[in-house]
């Protein structure tokens, strides 16, 4: 075998061997085009898991001989593929564009610092008039499955903007607003609500959204109280408060690096 190996890449020539190298370069393109769109959103995993439940099943039943159960699986893995396409084509067509903007913008820090300074001031100013708010930073898992009755605006993060979407007598100021790539991207978001029973009895539906939605996405949720004006960060599951603007930046720079 490894005779037959070094033969062929000796006899190989160069033309061949960059359309070998080129050809598994696409491969694995596409592999990790799909391993990312797995990631990136968790009903996709709870899919994969069911497919995987459906190609066991029929492996079983024709090593059982079961022709009815075996002749269901296999019409439901021969449609697997197009009920993929039709269910999550708006997860597919955001994992496109997602890769498409990296292509094209590359890591800008610049432009996180100005998400950062924003951000912060954004908080600072809810804070100080204890103007109850919840944001998102999304990373590479989204949270498209919990925003389907959200309002989404895709515009431009502005402090004014952030500020004027949190006032009590706006109609989107309840609920979360998430920042996917720089951008507004919704508003009145209703994440889930953590199950945990050790949280304070203190911390509010927007504390309890965030920590429920961090420990299935590893985004950065941002806290303001509406109690006390606390600002907290929330990051797989666990919370932590700030009592200055300076702690609360200078974690939130280190958490988006």
């Amino acid at each position: 075998m490894i005779e037959y190996i070094t033969s062929v890449i000796i006899e190989m020539t160069p033309m061949r061997f960059f359309r070998l190298f080129f050809d598994i370069y696409l491969v694995w393109i596409v592999f990790y085009m799909l391993l990312n769109l797995i990631k990136l959103n968790v009903r996709t995993f709870q899919l994969l898991k069911g497919m995987i439940f459906v190609a066991i099943f029929y492996m079983l039943s024709q090593q059982l001989q079961l022709g009815a159960l075996s002749e269901l699986m296999g019409e439901l893995m021969r449609f697997g593929v197009l009920v993929v396409f039709i269910i999550f084509q708006p997860e597919i067509r955001g994992a496109l564009e997602q890769i498409g903007i990296s292509a094209v913008k590359g890591t800008n820090k610049n432009n996180k610092l100005s998400i950062v300074d924003t951000l912060s001031n954004s908080v600072d100013y809810l804070s100080k008039r204890r103007i109850g708010a919840l944001i998102v930073i999304e990373k590479e898992i989204k949270l498209d499955e919990f925003i389907s009755s959200s309002t989404v605006m895709d515009s431009i993060l502005s402090f004014e903007l952030l500020n004027t979407i949190f006032v009590p007598t706006t109609p989107l100021h309840d609920g979360a607003v998430i920042i996917r790539n720089g951008s507004i991207y919704c508003a009145a978001a209703y994440l889930p609500l953590t199950t945990r029973e050790d949280i304070s009895k203190e911390l509010g539906t927007r504390h309890r959204a965030a920590i429920g939605a961090s420990e299935i996405s590893d985004g950065i949720f941002l806290i303001v109280s509406e109690e006390t004006g606390t600002m907290s960060i929330v990051r797989h599951g666990r919370i932590t408060r700030f009592e200055n603007i300076e702690e609360f930046k200078e974690a939130l720079n280190s958490y988006t690096s």
